[in-house]
């Protein structure tokens, strides 16, 4: 879709402005769909044009935070399992665990009423059920969840029911995270009208820079809560959400901490210290990085 759709698009044209980049984003537009390859090419744009004007990715982005708090999504697994990987993600620095649901619901409530148990207040926990629930459920589980100390939830409806997940976020039982249901602009556009949920999930890996950023803008006006993932990212790609998220109106935590599952020269130089990145550090990461993609 890269070589055949999307550059046919690009190829030839002016790269010396931000207007630039948008009339760019603005013909990526016209493909549809291919929303993480146009949102690759939307970022390789933003970096091609801070090295045309001598300046770094990250001075481009205006980060305005000097830290950025982050968490981890979690595997599935045996108990054990499932808490070791705890233990070792605690160890690394991090203090916000994202736990997958939707499986089995009480072996997911043991482990996260364990977590509980063994970290207490350290650790701060959300869900993914990633459309796994039905109304009739839904509503028992996230009540279970909430007791259990859980603060949000992402995605507990399939994103047909519009009816019903607007019906379950009004019952008000946790903040509901938007993810697959606002993949674009006009995504989020409806989800906003329709009040289906509280906190949106933006990832530059599949809205690029651009598209992001409207995005953020559209959710902050319409009071809603922003959280950025990197969608399991490399290293890179951790680095972009950092970045990203490092700006006013980016109020939970970065979904930026995959590459400490990534075996690759840079873990040791982005430490995590109790649940926050120093955003200098992760600016001097991907600066390295960069230069050693792009000698």
């Amino acid at each position: 879709i890269i070589a055949r759709d999307c550059s046919e698009r690009l190829v030839g044209r002016r790269l010396e402005s931000r207007a630039d980049i948008h009339a760019a984003h603005r013909q990526l537009g016209l493909i549809k769909n291919n929303n993480t390859a146009k949102g690759a090419l939307d970022m390789a744009l933003h970096s091609a044009y801070a090295r045309s004007q001598g300046v770094t990715l990250a001075s481009l982005l205006y980060p305005t935070r000097p830290r950025v708090r982050v968490s981890f999504i979690l595997g599935t697994g045996t108990l054990d399992q499932v808490m070791d990987e705890v233990a070792w993600v605690y160890e690394s620095g991090v203090r916000v665990l994202k736990v997958k649901v939707g499986k089995d619901f009480d072996h997911e409530t043991e482990a996260i009423h364990l977590m509980g148990e063994v970290y207490q207040d350290r650790l701060t926990l959300y869900v993914d059920a990633n459309q796994c629930y039905e109304l009739d459920e839904a509503g028992r589980c996230l009540f279970e969840l909430a007791d259990l100390g859980v603060k949000w939830c992402e995605e507990p409806l399939p994103v047909y029911q519009l009816r019903n997940r607007r019906a379950l976020h009004d019952h008000a039982i946790m903040p509901l995270i938007a993810d697959d249901s606002a993949f674009t602009m006009s995504d989020l556009a409806r989800e906003i009208e329709f009040k289906t949920f509280d906190i949106l999930n933006l990832k530059t890996a599949r809205t690029g820079f651009s598209e992001s950023s409207v995005m953020l803008r559209g959710a902050r006006a319409a009071g809603k809560g922003i959280m950025v993932g990197s969608q399991a990212g490399s290293m890179l790609g951790c680095l972009h959400a950092l970045l990203f998220s490092a700006q006013l109106g980016v109020d939970y935590p970065t979904e930026a901490t995959f590459y400490l599952k990534v075996n690759n020269a840079y873990p040791q130089a982005l430490p995590i210290t109790e649940g926050w990145i120093d955003v200098t550090q992760a600016a001097d990461v991907l600066t390295r990085l960069e230069a050693d993609l792009l000698p």
